[in-house]
Order: C-alpha cells, then structure tokens, then sequence
C-alpha cells in the first residue's frame, strides 16, 4: 500500500513539475530590430547584459533597415528600433494614427569621414567646400587650392541608405549628391576605388578607416568655416563635437514600454557610442 502511496506522489509530482513553465520559458523576450550599422555595437552589449541579467531573451535582428525598425515599433512586431538618423514626420505621423508616442533615445555620434586619393595634395576642406563638391557646385580641385584636375565623386548604393540619407539631408543641407557621383555597393568598394583614381573624393564612416585599404587613401581635416581650424576625425574628436561631420546614433521606444526594455535602452545608453 505504502508502495502505491509513493509512486502516486512521485507521478503527481512529476505531473505537475510539467505543468510549470521552464527556465527558458519564464525569459522576458526583448526584440531589438532596425539599421544594420548599429547592429555589431548593440549585439555585443546585449550580451553582456544578458550576462548580468539572465532573466532577460534579447535578439537583435540582423541585416535589417532604420525604416523596417521603425515599422516594426509602431506595428508592434519589436520592443525597440535602432535609427541611424532621426525618426521622420511620416513614421511620427505613422505611430500617431495607432495611439502611440515613441521614445527617442540618443546613443552617441559617429563620424563621416572625408576621404580622397593619396596624391592629391589638397589636406583639408571647409564645411561649404565639402558641400559644393559633393553637389557638384565645384568639379575642379583647382577651384578648392588643389591641382587643375577633374573631381571624381564616388557615393554608396542602398546598403548603406542610412548613411546616404545624413548625407544628403544633413551633411549637404537636404540638396542631392551630384548626379555624375559614381555610385557603389558599399565602404570597402569605395575605398578601394579612391585609392586607384586620381582627384577622387568619398565619403565614408568612420568604422571603415581601419589600417589596410583604407591607409591607401588619405583622411581630409575639416573645418566648420573659413575662419575655424582644421580638424581630423577621431573618437575623441566625434564624441567631443570638435569634428564638425557627426552622425546621431538613436534607439526608439514605445513610451510604455515596460521595465526591461527600459532598463536594457538605459544600459546601451550609458555606454556610450564606438564606431
């Protein structure tokens, strides 16, 4: 009898242990989607934070768009949105239709580097010089102190249509980039592309200024104005403002969003920005 009694208890036991959900399945899920440019940084502070935090399932979503990130927020699909720019009035307007206010919250900066071949013997452009080039305003490095030569402009395609977008709308003030710009997939392209053709000019992050290819070309100092000092891109320069071609980095949220997501956002903030 007491034989009986016991392997009741144990089957009961077991019955209902099954009915508990499993370490796995009590995980708060956090879905982070949105540029892919912020994906490396965001990935690995994710999982750090998962170390310190294991009560918490983070994914970020990778090979994704500021735009799709974006969609997904307002439709309700992730919890938080990377945006390599700011959010624009159609998404505002967008999430305004469902009821919903977003969060904006600023990561840091990363810079856009002005890159030409090394034989060109121009060193440094203002802020107006780099627009009117780009735009196509200027086409002859003479008319900028360099030599009587033809400026080739190369631009990137749509793997990067986060970065062209800060370009165009940002950088050269919301004017296009010239349409005789030769346009490539991506940064390492162009960089390899500058290094090989005299009086070319690009522009690319500062992430992809590594040693390697792109010490075959060489990074232009700028200046906010005629009357500012050159300066050269670098973290230190990006995070403190003096290098006047800065891109905000932001991730955005539901204003309710709950305590995990708030507190993970709270987290990446606090870390700052590395390209």
């Amino acid at each position: 009898m007491k034989k009986i009694l016991i392997i009741a208890i144990i089957v009961a036991t077991f019955s209902i242990a099954g009915d508990l959900p499993s370490a796995a399945q009590t995980k708060v899920p956090i879905k982070v989607t949105g540029a892919d440019s912020m994906w490396d940084r965001v990935h690995h502070l994710a999982l750090l934070y998962m170390k310190d935090d294991p009560q918490v399932d983070i994914t970020v979503s990778r090979h994704s768009l500021a735009d799709e990130g974006m969609k997904a927020l307002v439709a309700g699909e992730t919890d938080v949105a990377m945006a390599s720019r700011k959010i624009t009035a159609q998404e505002s307007e967008a999430a305004k239709v469902k009821g919903l206010q977003l969060d904006e919250h600023l990561v840091g900066y990363g810079g856009i580097v002005i890159i030409t071949d090394l034989q060109n013997p121009v060193n440094e452009l203002s802020i107006d010089q780099v627009r009117k080039t780009f735009t196509g305003e200027i086409v002859n490095w003479k008319d900028i102190s360099g030599q009587d030569l033809a400026i080739t402009v190369f631009k990137s395609g749509e793997k990067n249509p986060g970065t062209l977008l800060f370009v165009e709308n940002d950088m050269l003030g919301g004017v296009p980039i010239t349409k005789s710009a030769i346009t490539l997939p991506d940064f390492p392209g162009i960089i390899k592309k500058v290094a090989e053709t005299a009086g070319s000019i690009a522009y690319v992050r500062m992430r992809d200024t590594f040693p390697g290819p792109a010490a075959r070309t060489k990074s232009l100092k700028i200046r906010k104005d005629e009357h500012s000092l050159p300066v050269s891109a670098s973290r230190a320069t990006i995070r403190n403002g003096t290098y006047p071609l800065r891109r905000p980095y932001y991730l955005y949220t539901v204003a309710n969003a709950g305590k995990d997501v708030r507190s993970f956002v709270d987290f990446l903030v606090s870390q700052g920005w590395r390209e």
